[in-house]
């Protein structure tokens, strides 16, 4: 057993101790009721209740810390159809309402129960509340008040303690403790005495496929002849369909349970799952060790915030947005939403609406793999839009049909980047920049250095633009030529070349296959999927019934420039700082925790501060010598500081036309001299120590300060080849090679795969794959391991923020049009300056030019 678990196990256990050394508040007379259902305080009968394992709006009645489990907030409707001389208590009717709250859960219910003189329970009503906290993911403790009106028993109020703990996917356990405080009522004969309940559950498969309990019950003060054992069983039959059967021994008189004349209870049921609808039937039987035996009826009737599996498969298309994706993390949560449609019976279609804004390339590839996967699981897949652009039709082309709106425009123009230099107008107010680089393809501080751009970072950004050029012709040709009309990259160049298309012309071209408006697209729908009917929804993001949590792959999200300190957002959409505190805070919660199984990092990143990109990779290296694997997977872009993170990985994923590489360092210092003493303002510094202001803005670096400065990020950059070298052993790259490799060229995925920098072509979604099988994590429904995601995301007003400053839906309109005259105005330079005002680094990046996103 995990160290957390036994720990847990342990404190669970004192629990209960400390609750079973608790006087009663007075003594009472314990009365020989052998049945545990039949109480004063207890509620309606639930079909198939347990006090372990799987948790919903019902488990209020039969443990209450299993509220703490809840995967999702859930109604419920019980009744039980006894006749009133029948030997089974819990007649009558009950609503149960329960959901997740305050790290834990809340629940509530009202029932009515029905008189059952044979079994010595009077027609009353309990009003009952529970919550429990959970601890960690599968730990939970509970408790409850109930109120109980009409019988003898009327005015009383008691309290119940729970206890729940699932040991990774095959083993739970529940405790009770029933009328803790042995309630007395006004018009009683005689107090309750404490009711001690347990089951342990075992799933021998580690799913829901089949489910073995074993319980127990005893009445304090009771003899323990008089113990109730209980078994259950449970499995399930089909997609939507699980059996349980439950049978209980009650000992009669001074006989054990299982003794000749024992009394035996059964009961017998289907549950039937329709998605977030489901029904419970059941049958129960009395089985008297003496007389007549007798039996009723029982149902369930759900209605679940969580998804289970249908019984009846349903025939939809979902309809999924590629909106606000600029923060990585929503992105994630996309790739999720796309894998669990892949493996969803009732998806017969996707359509997807393929205008995204703060999509590069990288992301659009990752798009592209997950329509594939949709198709290869027979999702039929259409793309939609109005003004799509060459990223959107470039990911529309993965796809079975194009469709446009009819007033719409196709902007198929290519790839393009605009540099702009800053060192002219520099010059203009008096400012200048001193730099230190290693080196010649290191462009990022060219602008504000250089009139033009130098020759081997021209070279370079035109290589990139070709190499994710053809890409983009092959896929169109691939995709629109057919037998027939075979298209080739010349024929698709023209297209390109002829740029903008509308809706009628484009589909004249063979470049869209219909064009429709929002009324129009479901008759588009039905005519390509041959179905008289189609349903046409918004993607379900209710978590899906899934096995008890056990092993984990985690998701560390990189996203922004790298800086010291805390991750932060720039406002006005200026882009996000991934901090290193924060980051390496993340990465050391992976090690630590037991239930982390393997770590997927995530690297959007186009680098920043040189020191802070060194602490994270140490932190990973550190990770992985704790044997827990690290998979890579790389976005749009995971260059300079972004690859030296990477690099340590035990495998790095990126897409072909991710931007990679630039091994690299860069050093700079601005020098406003002249511009104060064009303003009229002079300084005097007064200094002890020849380099004392060294970085001072007001002066510019000497020629020995310059040599300082460069055998600074000397050594910064010996340690990101070492860093390289280290994590590329396996490739069988050599330092020489990677300096070769480095001197800040970038590349894309495509030519970083046949380098070695990167190991396979893949997404998100391969990574996550590759990291559950090498940390033996195994598989949900959906096809991917239970994933939690890290740093977490920030909460209530800190959210609002930074929802604001990133320029989301949230944003006012103000924030938007500031984010775009930013841009217009030298959106790079204030992007390139933004990190360092931020930041605690001194000025040592390792970063790649901001204006290098492909448009």
């Amino acid at each position: 057993m995990p160290s957390a678990s036994r720990f847990r196990f342990l404190v669970l256990v004192a629990v209960v101790t400390v609750v079973t050394l608790v006087p009663a508040s007075a003594r009472v007379a314990h009365a020989q009721v052998p049945d545990p259902e039949a109480r004063a305080t207890r509620g309606v009968h639930v079909a198939g209740g347990a006090r372990a394992g799987d948790a919903d709006a019902t488990s209020l009645a039969t443990n209450p810390a299993q509220l703490g489990l809840l995967p999702a907030g859930g109604l419920s409707l019980a009744e039980d159809f006894g006749k009133r001389d029948a030997l089974l208590a819990g007649r009558g009717a009950g609503l149960f309402a329960a959901a997740p709250a305050l790290h834990g859960g809340f629940g509530l219910s009202l029932s009515y129960v029905q008189a059952s003189p044979r079994v010595d329970v009077q027609a009353h009503g309990t009003f009952q509340l529970g919550y429990a906290l959970r601890i960690g993911r599968a730990t939970s403790f509970g408790a409850s008040w109930t109120h109980v009106w009409g019988s003898r028993w009327a005015g009383t109020e008691t309290f119940d303690l729970g206890a729940a703990q699932r040991f990774g996917r095959y083993v739970a356990l529940g405790l009770v403790v029933e009328d803790v405080g042995a309630p007395r009522a006004a018009r009683a004969a005689a107090g309750l005495s404490r009711l001690w309940a347990g089951e342990l559950v075992v799933r021998p498969l580690g799913t829901d496929r089949l489910e073995l309990a074993v319980g127990a019950s005893h009445v304090e003060g009771e003899r323990w002849q008089w113990l109730v054992p209980r078994a259950r069983i449970a499995g399930r039959l089909a997609r939507g369909l699980r059996a349980f059967a439950v049978a209980t021994s009650l000992p009669r008189g001074s006989e054990l349970a299982f003794a000749g004349g024992a009394d035996y209870q059964a009961e017998l049921g289907l549950a039937l799952d329709f998605d977030h609808l489901g029904l419970t039937v059941a049958g129960r039987g009395a089985f008297p060790g003496a007389g007549e035996a007798g039996g009723d009826g029982a149902l369930v009737v759900r209605l679940e915030g969580e998804r289970r599996p249908p019984l009846v498969e349903g025939s939809v298309v979902v309809r999924v947005r590629l909106e606000h994706l600029g923060d990585d993390r929503a992105f994630v949560a996309l790739v999720r939403r796309l894998r669990a449609l892949a493996f969803d019976p009732t998806v017969t279609a996707v359509l997807l609406h393929v205008e995204s804004d703060g999509l590069g390339l990288g992301r659009v590839e990752e798009l592209r793999d997950l329509v594939t996967a949709l198709r290869a699981r027979g999702k039929k897949v259409f793309a939609y839009g109005a003004f799509p652009a060459t990223r959107d039709y470039y990911l529309a082309t993965a796809c079975d049909g194009i469709v446009m709106h009819p007033a719409g425009a196709l902007a198929l123009t290519g790839f393009s980047q605009t540099v702009t230099f800053y060192k002219r107008a520099l010059d203009t107010i008096g400012v200048n920049v001193d730099l230190v680089r290693i080196a010649e393809f290191k462009g990022a501080m060219e602008p504000f250095v250089f009139y033009e751009q130098s020759g081997p970072v021209r070279e370079n950004r035109n290589d990139l633009l070709d190499d994710v050029y053809k890409r983009l012709l092959a896929a169109i040709a691939r995709a629109r030529g057919t037998a027939a009309h075979p298209l080739d990259d010349a024929a698709a160049r023209a297209l390109v070349d002829r740029g903008l298309f509308s809706p009628e012309e484009a589909r004249t071209a063979g470049l869209v296959d219909a064009v429709a408006d929002d009324d129009e697209i479901e008759d588009y729908l039905k005519r390509a999927l041959g179905r008289a009917r189609v349903t046409l929804r918004d993607p379900d993001a209710s978590p899906v019934s899934e096995a008890w949590p056990a092993r984990r792959v985690v998701v560390v999200l990189a996203d922004g420039t790298i800086v010291d300190g805390p991750s932060q957002h720039l406002p006005f959409g200026l882009g996000a700082a991934a901090g290193s505190d924060t980051l390496v805070e993340a990465l050391e919660a992976c090690r630590k925790d037991a239930s982390v199984s393997a770590v997927v990092l995530r690297v959007n990143s186009p680098g920043g501060s040189a020191f802070a990109s060194d602490v994270v990779a140490r932190s990973i290296v550190k990770l992985r010598k704790s044997g827990k694997p690290v998979v890579v997977s790389m976005g749009d872009m995971a260059a300079s500081g972004g690859y030296y993170i990477a690099a340590p990985g035990d495998v790095i994923f990126a897409e072909p036309s991710t931007v990679s590489g630039s091994i690299g360092i860069f050093a700079y210092k601005v020098d406003a001299q002249k511009l104060m003493a064009t303003l009229g303002l002079g300084t005097e510094t007064y200094r002890r120590g020849a380099r004392a202001d060294y970085m001072s803005p007001y002066r510019p670096w000497t020629p020995a300060e310059v040599k300082i400065a460069s055998d600074k990020i000397r050594h910064l950059y010996d340690l990101f080849l070492t860093t390289v070298v280290e994590g590329r052993k396996s490739r069988g790259l050599t330092r020489a090679r990677v300096d070769e490799l480095g001197r800040g060229h970038i590349w894309t995925g495509a030519e970083a795969l046949s380098l070695g920098l990167v190991d396979r072509m893949g997404g998100l979604s391969d990574a996550i794959d590759l990291a559950a099988s090498l940390g033996h994590v195994p598989t949900n429904r959906d096809g991917f391991p239970p994933v939690a995601v890290l740093p977490h995301e920030p909460a209530g007003f800190a959210q609002l923020l930074g929802s604001l400053a990133a320029g989301s839906a949230a944003e006012s309109e103000l924030a938007t049009l500031m984010r775009q005259r930013l841009a217009a105005l030298g959106g790079p330079a204030l992007r390139l300056l933004g990190p360092v005002l931020v930041g605690k680094g001194e000025g040592v990046e390792a970063r790649i030019p901001y204006d290098l996103d492909l448009r």
